[in-house]
């Protein structure tokens, strides 16, 4: 039989892996759906952020590479739920964990063995943290663009200021001014776009992805503000319901509770420790599900104000300066001034609902049945451009 050869350059490593796979004699013996169980548990437990019709989650295994539905997800402007989803396909980490643990993760084991629950536990992580990278990104992204007008209002300022100081109009303090503004508009700007380029490479590292997988199209805006926040009535009580980690240890202590009676004064601190251990975990879970509450509250109030009341506020004042220039009753620098602080505040607005889908994530970590892992947002720049002062 002839056989054919190619260059290892030639085949890309994803491919190849995909091939070596397919080609092994134990892949043809390994059954189709080995880990569609945990699918279905990862899917229920993110279905706050999937949504409840959602299409079925896929979870690389060795008889599912995920090659096409990599590509197609990459082929659309790269939404939350799609991050999602190609972290769960392509994340390596995620592979070598699943990989650890060999078959114990799959549908032969039943839904509460350890392994499963690991398993589970680690997709669960894995998916919340593409997606708080990818409201990181998206928001880095506005963020920048919001500071480039910022800048480009700077820029026309300045030029209006040197031309007015070689007419004799204003003096050189004011051009000065104007300077230092225009300045610090180029280092926030600079600072913003290095923001932006970290949290899409921090994107880009969770979902796996490398080569011309990276040049993907990032969604131009997160969701809107929803009317109301996210209920997190009886959340206490839904987090230790969830955590499985808890359960099993609380049933480890009830069996014992109900076979051995401690007889020594070892086997009584022992039994002191058992019970500790419990409290611990529900102390814990108890305290992370009242502080993503508040959290999420908190932020739904500061991004609900600046998206309902300080930026229509802007607008307006930005509205009436704009008609007492054209009557000749203020300044084109006081204009262009407002229009740099309106930006700004818009600045504020889009970091605020970042915070808030940051905080939603988190809420859904909880009711998952995981902990939250805390993530700073990416540093935009907004601090150095709010404290600018214009020139007058």
């Amino acid at each position: 039989m002839m056989r054919i050869f190619l260059p290892l350059r030639a085949v890309p490593l994803a491919l190849s892996v995909s091939l070596a796979l397919l080609l092994s004699p134990a892949h043809a013996a390994l059954p189709d759906g080995g880990v569609q169980g945990l699918q279905t548990e990862v899917q229920a437990r993110l279905s706050g952020l999937l949504g409840p019709s959602a299409a079925p989650l896929r979870i690389a295994s060795p008889s599912f590479a995920g090659d096409y539905e990599l590509t197609k997800l990459l082929q659309a402007p790269l939404d939350g739920p799609a991050a999602m989803r190609i972290a769960l396909l392509h994340n390596p980490e995620l592979q070598m964990a699943l990989g650890a643990e060999g078959s114990s993760v799959t549908d032969m084991q039943s839904p509460g063995f350890p392994a499963r629950l690991r398993a589970r536990d680690e997709a669960t992580r894995l998916a919340l943290r593409a997606y708080k990278a990818w409201v990181n990104a998206v928001a880095a992204e506005r963020s920048a663009q919001l500071l480039r007008e910022a800048k480009t209002t700077a820029e026309t300022a300045d030029e209006l200021t040197r031309r007015m100081v070689r007419a004799g109009n204003v003096n050189r303090l004011t051009q000065a001014q104007s300077q230092a503004t225009l300045s610090e508009a180029a280092v926030a700007l600079a600072r913003g776009e290095q923001a932006a380029f970290a949290a899409r490479e921090q994107l880009i590292r969770v979902l796996g992805l490398w080569g011309a997988q990276t040049g993907f199209t990032l969604a131009s805006a997160l969701p809107p503000l929803p009317a109301s926040p996210t209920d997190t009535t009886d959340l206490e009580a839904r987090a230790l319901a969830a955590r499985s980690s808890l359960q099993a240890e609380r049933l480890s202590w009830q069996r014992k509770q109900a076979t051995h009676v401690p007889s020594s004064i070892d086997e009584r601190w022992d039994a002191l420790g058992d019970a500790a251990k419990v409290r611990a975990q529900a102390v814990q879970v108890r305290s992370e599900a009242r502080e993503v509450a508040f959290n999420l509250r908190t932020q739904w109030d500061i991004a609900h104000h600046l998206q309902n009341e300080v930026l229509p506020l802007r607008q307006f004042i930005h509205d009436e300066l704009t008609l007492r220039y054209n009557g000749m009753l203020t300044s084109v620098f006081e204009v262009m001034a407002d229009s740099r602080t309106r930006t700004m505040a818009e600045l504020a607005a889009a970091e605020a609902l970042r915070d808030y889908w940051l905080a939603f994530a988190d809420v859904q970590a909880v009711l998952a049945g995981v902990s939250p892992e805390g993530s700073a947002p990416a540093r935009t720049g907004a601090a150095a451009g709010a404290d600018a002062k214009p020139a007058h």
